[in-house]
């Protein structure tokens, strides 16, 4: 089934790779952390936004280390194998190798968008173009300052749960009360939303409890900006498959998960504050990063504690609440792939 999952989700799903500003400059490559080998986005000389299977034409090595750096060329660890940006051959060490030249043994491609911000590649054959899967949802941030947020954090942890429990625990809060007692006081479930579902995106809204600003020890903003209109709200979405984007009053929460096997998942972590925030004098991120340790250490634990039980014999499968109603709506774009049909 994981199999299976990766050659219906993740080969034909629009992926997050990187963040824009990671790869403005030429010569910047971003590696992801899989599924499998995973993909490459490089910014060649020439500017162009290209990315490619992270994968050797020689013998199949890994050409990059998951994460962001600058190279002049790709050069495999393994014989040396050198690409160019563009992902053509450039040297192979040894004279006759390949017979054929140089010509056609180039990086396999893989088709690669850019949304608000955000770096999204895919695999293999998407399920619809981007323009198409995420319409709308430039509209829906556009008055956050995505490109251009200053990054804070990024953690990258490993989750002994299956990459739908970590999804599907994102997209709900009826958790809230009993794991989360801290972020049920700042925003309490009872006050949970949904947005309408539009393609390949959507998600839900939950609203800050008076007197509270934002979500941080306190629920004050301690003289941190606001990340863009002023409203005591806060904004959750899913980009099908895997990313996940939480806007604050003062701060945007990004999630990556990458499933390493059935039963684990890599979570690469993210906190981005407004671009005001990097030049503030006095400016104290830290409450943010503990409360949200804590947070994402409460989700981890409660999410493999379900993929524990999820293997008893006595489980028969539970039912949706009104507030799962994100969290159905995720598991039946999962059917959807499963039957080999769009998933939206």
């Amino acid at each position: 089934m994981f199999a299976f999952e990766r050659a219906r989700v993740f080969e034909r799903g629009w992926l997050c790779v990187a963040r824009s500003q990671e790869l403005e400059l030429p010569g910047s490559v971003v590696a992801s952390p899989g599924p499998g080998p995973g993909l490459l986005v490089t910014r060649g000389g020439d500017l162009h936004l290209r990315s490619f299977h992270n994968v050797c034409q020689h013998r199949g090595a890994c050409l990059q280390p998951p994460g962001a750096r600058r190279v002049r060329r790709l050069v495999c660890p393994y014989h040396g194998w050198t690409y160019e940006l563009d992902g053509t051959l450039g040297a192979a060490p040894s004279p006759g190798c390949p017979p054929a030249g140089r010509g056609g043994w180039g990086l396999e491609p893989a088709q690669v968008e850019e949304l608000e911000g955000l770096v999204l590649a895919c695999a293999g054959e998407p399920w619809g173009p981007v323009a198409e899967a995420f319409a709308g949802l430039a509209g829906e941030l556009a008055s956050v300052p995505l490109r251009r947020l200053w990054l804070g954090r990024r953690v990258e942890q490993v989750a002994e749960a299956n990459w739908k429990l970590l999804a599907e625990n994102f997209l709900e809060s009826y958790h809230f009360p009993p794991v989360h007692p801290a972020l049920e006081a700042l925003t309490p479930t009872a006050r949970a939303g949904t947005l309408a579902p539009r393609g390949a995106w959507f998600g839900g809204t939950m609203e800050l409890r008076e007197p509270h600003e934002t979500v941080a020890p306190g629920g004050q903003l301690g003289g941190r900006p606001r990340l863009g209109e002023a409203r005591r709200e806060i904004r959750d979405y899913l980009l099908f498959p895997s990313c996940l984007l939480s806007v604050q009053p003062d701060y945007l929460l990004l999630y990556r998960l990458w499933p390493e096997a059935a039963g684990r998942t890599r979570i690469v972590s993210e906190i981005w504050f407004p671009p005001a925030a990097a030049a503030l004098a006095g400016f104290d991120p830290t409450p943010v990063f503990s409360f949200w340790d804590r947070v994402n250490a409460e989700d981890r634990a409660i999410c493999e504690a379900q993929q524990r039980g999820l293997g008893s014999p006595g489980f028969r499968g539970g039912c949706y609440t009104e507030v799962e109603e994100s969290s159905h709506r995720f598991a039946s774009m999962i059917a959807r792939a499963y039957l080999d049909q769009r998933p939206w």
